[in-house]
C-alpha cells in the first residue's frame, strides 16, 4: 500500500466544494423546511451529516491500496444489479412520484443506482485490466462488457431514471474511451443505444414535452423559467447568503437540482466562476493523478471517475441555464442527498489513494 502523502490540492478543492454545497444547501432550504413544519435548519444538518459520514468514508478508502477493488470487480456489479432489482419490488422500494428508485433504510434513503456507477466503473477498470483483449473481439465484448451494461441500463429505466441511467453509460463508456476501445466494435451499441433513447423519449409523454418546451415548441417551462429568473437577478456579485427570493416556494427543490441557481442568485457571477473553477481545477487535478497512476487500473478507474464528474457538473449547470432539456441530475458534492454525497466522496478515495507517494513528474507506464 502507498505510505505516501495524498494530493493535497486535490482534496482540498473537493472539501471547500464540498462546504459550499452544505451552506448553500442550509440557504436554499430554510424557507421549505420551516412551511412543512420542520425547523429551517433540518435539511442543513442531514446534508452535513451526510458530508461528514461521506469524509470519513472518503479518507478510510485512501488508505486502502486501491488495487484491492479489484478482488471484488464482480462481486460489486452482482451487488449493484441485486439493488437495482429489490428497488422495485412494492413494500422495499420507495414510491416517489410514479419513480421506484430509493430503498427505505429507516433513517434515511439509498439511491442504488448511485452505488452502480461506481460499481460498473470498478468492474469495467478490472476487467479490461486484467483481459485487455476483451475490448478487441467482438465476442468477449459482447458478452463481458454489453451485456452487463445493457442489464444495469434496462433496470433503471424500468425505475425510471432516465438521467441514472446517462451517467452510468458515460462512467462506464469512459473506461471503455480512455482503454482504447475501436470505434468499429462500438458502434452497432451507439447505434442501438440511440435508437432505445428515443423510443423512451417517444414512450413518456412527459419527457417529450420537455424536449419541446427546450426547442420553443410549445408551452413554458415553469422550473427553468424561476431558475433563469435567478441567475439573471443574481448579476455580477448576486444579493448576499440568504438574501435570495426563490427559495420562497417559487423555484421547486431548489437545494436538489437547481441548488446552482441559488448560488448564481445570492452570489452573482463571481460566485458562479469561482464554482466552475473549483470543479475544473478538481478534475484537471484527477486526470493528472490518472496519467501518473502506476498501473492500467488507476488510469481507467480514476479518468473515468473523473469524466463522470464532469458529465454531473456540466449537465446540472446545463439543465439550469435552458443550454439543455430538464433532466434530473444534482450537482456533485453541493446538491442535497445523502446517498449521492457518500458514494461521491466514496469515488474519491481510491483516487487519493493512488495519489500517494505518486512522482508527478514521472509518466504513466
Amino acid at each position: 500500500m502507498k505510505t505516501g502523502k495524498i494530493d493535497r490540492p486535490f482534496l482540498i478543492a473537493l472539501m471547500i466544494i464540498a462546504g459550499i454545497g452544505v451552506i448553500m444547501v442550509f440557504s436554499a432550504s430554510m424557507y421549505s423546511s420551516t412551511i412543512s413544519g420542520e425547523k429551517g435548519y433540518t435539511l442543513f444538518l442531514k446534508q452535513l451529516l451526510f458530508d461528514v459520514l461521506g469524509v470519513i468514508v472518503m479518507i478510510i478508502m485512501s488508505k486502502i491500496d486501491y488495487r484491492t477493488y479489484k478482488r471484488y470487480y464482480i462481486m460489486v456489479m452482482v451487488i449493484a444489479a441485486f439493488l437495482l432489482l429489490i428497488v422495485l419490488i412494492p413494500g422495499i422500494g420507495v414510491k416517489v412520484n410514479d419513480a421506484r428508485r430509493w430503498l427505505d433504510l429507516k433513517f434515511t434513503t439509498f439511491q442504488p443506482s448511485e452505488f452502480a456507477k461506481v460499481a460498473g466503473i470498478i468492474y469495467y477498470s478490472t476487467l479490461i485490466a486484467r483481459k485487455p483483449n476483451v475490448i478487441r473481439e467482438p465476442g468477449p465484448f459482447f458478452r463481458y462488457c454489453m451485456m452487463p451494461l445493457g442489464f444495469i441500463c434496462a433496470i433503471t429505466v424500468i425505475e425510471p431514471s432516465l438521467s441514472a441511467t446517462m451517467a452510468i453509460v458515460v462512467g462506464m463508456g469512459g473506461v471503455l474511451y480512455f482503454s482504447g476501445v475501436r470505434f468499429k466494435i462500438l458502434l452497432p451499441y451507439i447505434g442501438f443505444g440511440l435508437l432505445a433513447f428515443i423510443g423512451l423519449m417517444i414512450a413518456e409523454p412527459w419527457r417529450l414535452d420537455r424536449f419541446n418546451v427546450f426547442l420553443g415548441k410549445s408551452g413554458y417551462d415553469y422550473q427553468i423559467t424561476q431558475s433563469l429568473l435567478a441567475i439573471g437577478t443574481g448579476g455580477i456579485f448576486g444579493k448576499g447568503l440568504g438574501n435570495g427570493k426563490q427559495k420562497y416556494s417559487f423555484l421547486p427543490e431548489l437545494q436538489n437540482d437547481f441548488i446552482f441557481s441559488n448560488i448564481a442568485e445570492e452570489f452573482g457571477f463571481i460566485g458562479c466562476v469561482v464554482v466552475l473553477g473549483l470543479f475544473a481545477f478538481v478534475i484537471w487535478r484527477g486526470f493528472q493523478i490518472a496519467q501518473k497512476s502506476p498501473d492500467t487500473f488507476g488510469y481507467l478507474y480514476t479518468s473515468s471517475v473523473m469524466l463522470l464528474l464532469a458529465f454531473q457538473v456540466l449537465v446540472n449547470i446545463g439543465v439550469a441555464s435552458a443550454i439543455i432539456p430538464v433532466t434530473g441530475m444534482a450537482l456533485p458534492f453541493m446538491s442535497a442527498g445523502g446517498s449521492s454525497v457518500i458514494i461521491l466522496f466514496a469515488m474519491m478515495g481510491p483516487i487519493l489513494n493512488i495519489s500517494r507517494g505518486v512522482d508527478l513528474s514521472k509518466k504513466r507506464l
